[in-house]
């Protein structure tokens, strides 16, 4: 299974469509991805792309207001020692998040 090269090392990294995993060999991915891919996929991903460098637009007041609180806002958790550390989603979390809330405007 191929990664692609610019596949950032960052779980929290924001993903460009055409980077993301490919499940074959990396030299495969301009002729093969659709076949080993359904295209829905990769449309959708794109889709979700502009979407979110839109500002959501298209979604509701509160969709949007929530996706900035959950993503652009800073979450501090508490330790056992009380020291505190700041939270934040996995890429993959936030793109599920958004492709949802995306799939139902």
């Amino acid at each position: 299974m191929a990664i692609h090269p610019d596949f950032p090392s960052s779980p929290y990294t924001i993903l460009n469509p055409d980077i993301r995993w490919f499940p074959a060999d990396e030299a495969l991915r301009e002729s093969s991805y659709e076949k080993l891919l359904p295209p829905l996929v990769h449309l959708l991903r794109k889709d979700v792309q502009t979407w979110r460098n839109k500002g959501y637009e298209g979604a509701s007041q509160t969709s949007v207001s929530l996706l900035n609180w959950w993503f652009k806002k800073e979450h501090l958790l508490s330790k056992a020692d009380e020291s505190v550390f700041p939270f934040r989603y996995y890429y993959a979390q936030r793109e599920a998040v958004e492709t949802v809330i995306y799939l139902s405007i």
